[in-house]
């Protein structure tokens, strides 16, 4: 069912910086410049946070335009205005900075002047604005000309007129609100995890006063909801400040909200504040991301599997993989042994009963995997429904797994409820790489296919219908972060308005929620600056603004089936464009290598078909519907997929394991990259030994921080051998070392000086157990097995 609207958490405004771009009104060519922003936290009824999602049934919006709102103010003023400050750091040469907005009409005449510089070198102002998602550029004078620019101290974007602009959300200052002072999660042993949190009681505009006796604060644990009592929740009755003291958790994720009330009558927003219980507090670098296609997983109720759908090819239909699957999986320990620390599911929402043509225009294929959505709020219940969604996700928090929805942004089926109630919301045109309609130039408003209409984030009511949605799944099903699907394809207000919701309703006791982008890109085969363009379209989504990290595509056909499926190029090639890629991603990106995805053939087919010979042509795995690829008749290519896989598992980042890849599964392009997942039983030998290695790779990596957090330190490398270790600053370290040489290769590496061992370190192999001294000059000499690798730690 259609569940009705949240409403997300107050958050503090962040505002100020400049940027240097065009001179008129709504224009920027997107340069920066300029100074940090400030936490005005310390200014009552000054911070914006957002309201109201829109209802998804209604058709209309609340809380995200800028119309005033017209609730009598209770001080006697009429419309309600609110005091929002901007703070502004000049560039050199920059004078009399302004900022006007849709408040004014963007009339620099009567633009708010900001006064300065002061101590910092800072200047302000404050406009009183209603509630609401206000457009505005700052403007300032240099060289004769008055620049008007975005505000890379701003988060938000808002359309005006067709026109990007920088947005200050502005809060109901009638409300009270806390400021999270202090939220800290401890775990002496299991079972007997601990929270605390102090907040910091902020008085509506009125100054009336907190009414404590109508302060509330809930406990959610999986299923379970129950208020905070007695020492619990302790709320001072003089300044409101709440402290809240919580004790005997057991490990996995919770979430305590609060609602302040004052005493005129006013409540809070709910404040999430949600927490892990852990042994070790994690890091989106400690995850390895198993990506889960939920239709070709695993049938966990086969008597709900839909059968076949008129006209759909069987390869492109529903195949019985549902929630419940995934869930046993997970219970099992199935990916437990694999050392996952975080599951990306494909998309949820309920897709179309029909099929529909593929791209090749002959075959017809169904939204078995979920990208064609036609409701905004409701589980498909082809794969279990709702129940079944919180069921599996609290599984995975019991397992300290956290779990990333893939949100489609970009487009919607033509069923969609929005579709039919809103069509001026979305671009309906050309067919992305069809004549005329190139995937790069009409990136924004190309469709996907003639029944998936595109998005229009221009316009501000579908992109705050679209992030309210995002953040009702977040927030109903206590997800841990998104895979935002076809970044490059949506205005960048869409991920930034995106991140500024999920990090101010979600990340307020400190619990790092996940943007993951795919922002598809190639490489090429030269010297710098010819992927400039490749790292800069996906780097530029990136940032504290926008998304924590993406795919790294470049990585990916760059190295990972040239080097280690086809051969092609040796591990010189793959060491140079690992350093380099690393020197290109902003600083704290989270970035996801990885060798195979549901939009990849299988790496294992790959290997096989690596040109060997006139049966094993490297474009067959490209093949969808005819002269598709087979299983692989020998070894080989399994023992390329080990070595890719300890390459992979060694990598900085988030690493992506695509359900299968584990023991190898083979297929080429989709469909056939999809195909149902297998259990233990049905493995080759050679699937069995790929299993084996993999879980092997898990383990080391879960236990060796090294492995997660460490830099990466090239230490050796020639055509067919590899060695790099992973160092982490003033602390430990690993080597990860591999070979494609058909003999065994002994290798001497500089182990002292480059990572910090010292001498008679000894070092033990995490794969086979083999064992390694450092001498007194600091190297470590070692034989790596043909075909094989190692992992070495203390």
């Amino acid at each position: 069912m259609v569940r009705p609207p949240i409403r997300l958490v107050p958050a503090l405004l962040l505002l100020g910086a400049c940027s240097s771009g065009a001179p008129t009104p709504g224009e920027t060519d997107g340069a920066t410049t300029g100074g940090l922003t400030n936490n005005p936290s310390s200014f009552p009824g000054t911070d914006a946070a957002s309201t109201a999602p829109p209802d998804p049934t209604s058709g209309t919006t609340t809380g995200t335009t800028a119309e005033p709102t017209t609730t009598d103010d209770p001080t006697g003023g009429g419309v309600v205005t609110c005091p929002t400050r901007f703070r502004f750091d000049p560039p050199a040469g920059g004078e009399g900075p302004r900022v006007a907005g849709e408040w004014n009409g963007f009339d620099l005449a009567s633009a708010t002047w900001l006064e300065g510089p002061d101590p910092d070198g800072m200047y302000q102002g404050t406009v009183d604005l209603p509630p609401g998602l206000h457009g505005y550029k700052v403007v300032y004078s240099q060289g004769g000309a008055d620049q008007w620019v975005l505000d890379p101290g701003q988060g938000r974007r808002k359309y005006v007129g067709g026109t990007e602009n920088s947005a200050v959300l502005v809060r109901d200052c009638r409300l009270p609100g806390v400021e999270v002072a202090a939220s800290q999660a401890t775990r002496p042993g299991p079972g007997a995890g601990a929270y605390s949190a102090t907040l910091r009681y902020i008085d509506g505009l009125a100054g009336a006063g907190p009414a404590t006796g109508e302060f509330t604060a809930t406990l959610r644990t999986g299923s379970d909801t129950r208020p905070l009592t007695g020492e619990e929740l302790v709320v001072d009755p003089a300044t409101g400040d709440v402290t809240i003291a919580l004790a005997d958790l057991p490990d996995g994720k919770h979430r305590v909200t609060v609602t302040v009330a004052s005493a005129d009558g006013h409540t809070s927003e709910p404040i999430l504040l949600p927490f892990w219980i852990e042994a070790e507090p994690f890091r989106w670098d400690d995850a390895l991301v198993y990506m889960v296609l939920t239709d070709r997983f695993r049938d966990g109720e086969p008597g709900d599997s839909p059968g076949p759908t008129p006209m759909a090819d069987p390869r492109g239909d529903w195949d019985g993989g549902d929630l419940e699957g995934l869930r046993a999986a997970i219970a099992n320990g199935t990916l437990d042994q694999l050392g996952v620390r975080a599951i990306w599911l494909t998309p949820f929402q309920t897709n179309p009963q029909d099929a529909f043509k593929a791209a090749d225009g002959v075959h017809w294929v169904t939204g078995y995997h979920g990208y064609w959505p036609i409701r905004a709020r409701e589980v498909d219940p082809r794969l279990g429904g709702e129940a079944a969604l919180s069921a599996m996700i609290d599984e995975a928090h019991r397992h300290g797994i956290r779990v990333l929805q893939d949100y489609v942004i970009n487009h919607v089926h033509a069923e969609h409820e929005y579709m039919q109630a809103h069509p001026e919301w979305f671009r309906t045109g050309c067919v992305c790489g069809t004549p005329g309609c190139d995937w790069t130039e009409k990136a924004l408003e190309c469709m996907f296919a003639d029944y998936l209409p595109d998005i229009d984030h221009s316009v501000t009511e579908a992109n705050a219908q679209f992030v309210a949605d995002a953040a009702w799944w977040l927030d109903e099903f206590d997800l841990d972060g998104l895979r935002v699907d076809a970044v490059k394809h949506v205005e960048e207000a869409a991920t930034r308005n995106l991140a500024a919701a999920v990090r101010e309703g979600f990340e307020r006791a400190g619990t790092k929620y996940f943007l993951m982008g795919e922002t598809a890109m190639g490489w090429n085969d030269c010297a710098d600056p010819c992927n400039d363009d490749n790292y800069g379209t996906i780097a530029r989504y990136i940032g504290p603004f926008g998304l924590d990290g993406q795919f790294d595509f470049v990585l990916y056909h760059g190295v990972s089936y040239r080097t280690f499926a086809w051969g092609d190029s040796g591990m010189l090639h793959a060491d140079y464009w690992v350093q380099h890629g690393l020197g290109k991603w902003p600083a704290g990106a989270v970035m996801t290598p990885y060798i195979g995805s549901h939009d990849t053939p299988r790496f294992v087919s790959h290997a096989d078909y690596r040109g060997q010979d006139g049966q094993h042509d490297k474009g067959v795995p490209g093949n969808q519907w005819d002269n598709t690829a087979v299983a692989p008749g020998d070894a080989e290519p399994y023992r390329r997929a080990r070595l890719a896989l300890t390459w992979l598992f060694g990598l900085p980042g988030a690493p992506l394991l695509y359900y299968g890849d584990e023991y190898g599964q083979w297929g080429g392009a989709d469909p056939n990259n999809r195909l149902m997942w297998r259990p233990e039983d049905e493995l080759s030998a050679d699937e069995l030994a790929t299993l084996a290695h993999t879980r092997k790779l898990g383990t080391a990596r879960q236990q060796l921080a090294p492995l997660r957090r460490g830099a990466y330190v090239p230490l050796y490398a020639d055509e067919d051998t590899l060695v790099f270790g992973r160092k982490i600053a003033d602390g430990d370290a690993a080597i990860v070392a591999l070979t494609r040489a058909g003999a065994p290769q002994m290798v001497t590496v500089d182990a002292g000086p480059a990572l910090g061992f010292a001498a008679a370190t000894e070092l033990t192999d995490a794969l086979a157990g083999g064992k390694a001294t450092v001498t007194a000059l600091g190297k470590l000499s070692f034989t790596i097995p043909a075909g094989g690798s190692l992992i070495f730690a203390p």
